[in-house]
């Protein structure tokens, strides 16, 4: 169980490159031996694809980068000064089934334990139609309404 998480299971923590140093070194301290701390890692995406679950955030990158590893996912959407943006994404994967949903105001140890096992207990997220490449897409339109634009005048 998650609970007993230290026995059995590797846990890999990537901070991000925002966390204090002092925070990310008490962190580090205090980490047992089946944790491996970091800041940043080129390989998420492939280290996704071995993992049993991913727990982060909801922003669009992270997402897709889940999404394409077909891996589990319990998602925390960034909730603070209003945004809504990450909520919307998280609970529209978690209706499609892709995904489990924590809520920001729900973040507690024994929730956060509870969410890991539910998330582990269903099933790998089934092959999904998402379109993935909305920068590609962007940078498209964009290019197009350019050319649209640049010809008028």
């Amino acid at each position: 169980s998650a609970r007993n998480a230290d026995n059995a299971w590797k846990w890999c923590l990537i901070t991000g490159p925002n966390l204090p140093k002092d925070e990310f070194d008490a962190i580090t301290r205090d980490a047992t031996p089946s944790l491996s701390i970091f800041r940043f890692r080129e390989d998420f995406a492939s280290l996704l694809t071995g993992a049993r679950l991913s727990v982060s955030q909801a922003g669009y990158n992270t997402v897709c980068d889940v999404l394409r590893a077909r891996c589990r996912a319990l998602l925390v959407p960034f909730a603070a000064g209003g945004e809504t943006e990450q909520t919307v994404r998280a609970l529209m994967l978690e209706e499609l089934g892709l995904a489990t949903v924590l809520r920001e105001n729900d973040l507690t140890p024994e929730c956060l334990a509870q969410a890991i096992e539910q998330a582990l207990a269903g099933p790998t997220p089934a092959a999904h139609r998402l379109d993935l490449e909305g920068a590609r897409h962007s940078a498209q339109i964009l290019r197009e309404r350019h050319r649209a634009w640049s010809s008028k005048s």
